[in-house]
């Protein structure tokens, strides 16, 4: 880290690299951490095609996150290896100045940050989930359908990801029980293809997954609902219920109902000279194209804030 860094940049996806190339461009000294040390966050994690960007598509995010690598390496830049666990109001210093406490480093100081964070998948969190987690229970048929094909199988979750998983095992030959904890969110094609597919069963809702237990090859689930059996054993269970952002302690951010920062149209959040970026924020739409348009736009007004434009 460089003792002349007036700015931070936290994460390693397409918003924090967004950030990065701008406040190089408009000459901001700044720091860049990530807990990994790596470019590419969640892009890691999709193995679908990313086609919606415009002028240029990728395989899947590993290829969007390899060009992001090889982009900011022209310019000399990667993210050191850090994990920020927590912002405050740097003592004995003007308002807009942060106190950043790193894991296993000592703090430092910064005047603007841009918290580029990312999500995670959420889990259920039910006995036996964390230790099958990996062996009998995944969170992507992208990257799992083969291994499970012609098995039986069962994807919970009610939302457009959970079904294009459910498509994608019946697609495999999996028989597919879909098992909803709710009244499905998904698009109504979505709904209408499955309904259609002879390799998919919808259940009733609500059906809840209560323990995940090993049975030789294949696993228990253990249920609850009007019409559940109590117990069904499948060869996998598939855990598509939503993204959680990740956070560090920062007192003052304005947080929604499941955990997204609120920020105004600038980006920024309820704490002075902190930036939400990324999918962390509170927004409709989480894509490549916002999350760069996000660090971008975080970096332009970073830069002003600091005096460089």
């Amino acid at each position: 880290m460089s003792e002349e860094a007036r700015a931070l940049i936290v994460g390693g996806g397409v918003a924090a690299v967004s950030a990065a190339l701008w406040l190089h461009d408009f000459g901001v000294p700044f720091d860049w951490v990530d807990a990994r040390g790596q470019v590419g966050g969640m892009l890691l994690r999709v193995n679908n095609r990313i086609g919606n960007f415009p002028g240029t598509e990728w395989a899947d995010g590993r290829e969007l996150a390899a060009a992001l690598r090889t982009q900011v390496s022209k310019h000399d830049l990667r993210p050191e290896t850090a994990t920020l666990v927590g912002l405050l109001p740097a003592p004995d210093a003007p308002n807009t100045a942060l106190r950043a406490d790193f894991e296993g480093l000592p703090p430092r100081r910064y005047e603007a940050v841009a918290l580029a964070t990312g999500t995670r998948y959420r889990t259920l969190g039910v006995p036996g989930e964390a230790e099958c987690m990996g062996r009998f229970v995944s969170q992507s048929a992208m990257a799992d359908a083969e291994r499970f094909a012609g098995r039986e199988v069962a994807v919970v979750g009610g939302g457009d990801a959970a079904l294009e998983n459910a498509l994608r095992l019946a697609s495999f030959e999996c028989r597919v029980h879909l098992l909803m904890r709710s009244a499905p969110r998904a698009r109504e094609s979505f709904l209408e293809e499955a309904r259609a597919n002879p390799n998919i069963t919808l259940w009733p809702t609500p059906t809840l997954v209560t323990k995940i237990s090993p049975a030789g090859d294949a696993c228990d689930l253990a249920l609850e609902g009007s019409d559940a059996p109590g117990t069904l054993r499948v060869a996998a269970l598939f855990v598509r219920i939503g993204i959680a952002p990740v956070l560090p302690e920062v007192p003052g951010l304005e947080l929604d109902a499941r955990g997204f920062v609120h920020t105004d149209a600038d980006r920024r959040s309820a704490v002075p000279g902190v930036f939400a970026i990324g999918d962390i924020r509170h927004t409709p739409l989480r894509s490549v194209a916002t999350a760069s348009g996000d660090g971008a736009l975080a970096a332009r007004l970073i830069a002003t804030d600091l005096g460089y434009l």
